[in-house]
């Protein structure tokens, strides 16, 4: 969620987007919980969420046994070895998602994930070893944050290359992202 809000922040032109659309759904009712409804009515939120995803996953890598022999790109990999799978790069992709690099929610919005490979994106791994609380961790975030943003406008005066990601088990900022709370 931090670096959702770092992301949101460093982007104006989202955050208007997805304040737009909370006022849409809220109107003027900043303290009503979240129902399921609204949650379903959020499309942009998510597609926020996502991208940030994209760009800053959680988990940047993750191991795995080669469960059969096999060919990649010319390379064997025998059953038995441990492959690691860098989430961080292969959400950076250029066939799958042009300007990798750029904060793009829009890349999630249906019409433009249509057509993408289903290993293209998986910030919380994929197949039989996926995460079984993904759809609860994007509710979770689409609660905490709404609540939030219904609020408040972010605000940061970093900039991404200002985090010093440390690639551990889970992502992180050296130097934290710093977010500033503006009332709305």
């Amino acid at each position: 969620m931090n670096f959702t809000c770092f992301l949101i922040a460093s982007n104006p032109d989202v955050q208007a987007k997805v304040h737009a659309e909370l006022d849409r759904v809220f109107g003027n009712d900043s303290a009503r919980p979240c129902s399921k409804q609204d949650l379903d009515e959020l499309e942009y939120l998510e597609c926020v969420i996502k991208e940030s995803l994209r760009l800053l996953p959680s988990v940047p890598f993750i191991a795995r046994e080669v469960q059969q022999d096999f060919t990649y790109r010319n390379y064997q990999l025998l059953k038995g070895t441990t492959a690691v799978i860098f989430i961080y790069f292969i959400h950076r992709d250029p066939e799958q998602f042009p300007n990798p690099d750029q904060f793009d929610p829009d890349r999630f919005l249906p019409e433009n994930s249509q057509n993408r490979l289903p290993y293209a994106y998986v910030p919380f791994s994929a197949g039989s070893r996926n995460c079984i609380g993904q759809r609860f961790a994007l509710l979770e975030e689409k609660i905490v944050l709404s609540s939030i943003l219904r609020r408040f406008r972010l605000k940061t005066r970093q900039t991404i290359d200002d985090l010093h990601l440390s690639f551990e088990v889970i992502l992180r900022a050296n130097c934290g992202a710093l977010i500033e709370l503006e009332k709305r």
